[in-house]
């Protein structure tokens, strides 16, 4: 009897593993595919500020089949990568981000849990609380990131698909203007 109880209980505990392969590195779910690839950032809204606020070109996220993700930026004189680490999802909203190296050192060794919404083919919500910012200052405040996929097609083709997305979300014709242009 009781070996049949300990063979139940190891059983349970191998499907239990097995059932939390979704949070594992690396998994290729649909939602793991879907994220594959290189991306830019087109806006940002700190919740301590009003409403999205032009970011500068060259910011970057690529996010591998392996796990591993990558933020970098680009301006005239160089690049440089940011942050880097291991990523994992947790279901379908949830993405972690493991970070391994960070311009913001109060981030190495920590997981940063990011809220995750894919919006067709072409766009990838992400909100994060930030409690410091890279120079050690307090923020405690929540950060929304569009990405927006980068992929070779007409230039133009993509800042229209920009602003039809950003319509969804803003509703100031001004501010759609600064961010696309």
């Amino acid at each position: 009897m009781k070996t049949k109880l300990l063979y139940s209980a190891l059983v349970c505990v191998i499907a239990l593993l097995t059932g939390c392969g979704a949070a594992q590195k690396g998994v290729k779910t649909v939602t793991a595919k879907r994220l594959f690839g290189l991306w830019e950032v087109k806006a940002i809204h700190n919740s301590n500020e009003g409403g999205y606020k032009e970011t500068p070109h060259g910011m970057f996220k690529m996010i591998m089949e392996d796990g591993k993700f990558v933020n970098f930026m680009t301006t005239d004189k160089g690049s440089m990568i940011t942050v880097d680490g291991m990523y994992r999802l947790v279901g379908d909203s949830l993405y972690i981000e493991e970070i391994d190296h960070s311009f913001n050192v109060t981030q190495i060794g920590k997981d940063n849990p990011l809220n995750l919404k894919l919006s067709g083919h072409s766009f990838m919500y992400l909100r994060w609380f930030q409690a410091v910012d890279e120079l050690g200052r307090s923020q405690n405040q929540w950060v929304e990131e569009i990405w927006q996929r980068v992929e070779l097609k007409d230039m133009e083709v993509s800042r229209v698909d920009l602003e039809q997305e950003l319509r969804t979300l803003i509703k100031d014709p001004e501010v759609i203007r600064q961010v696309i242009n």
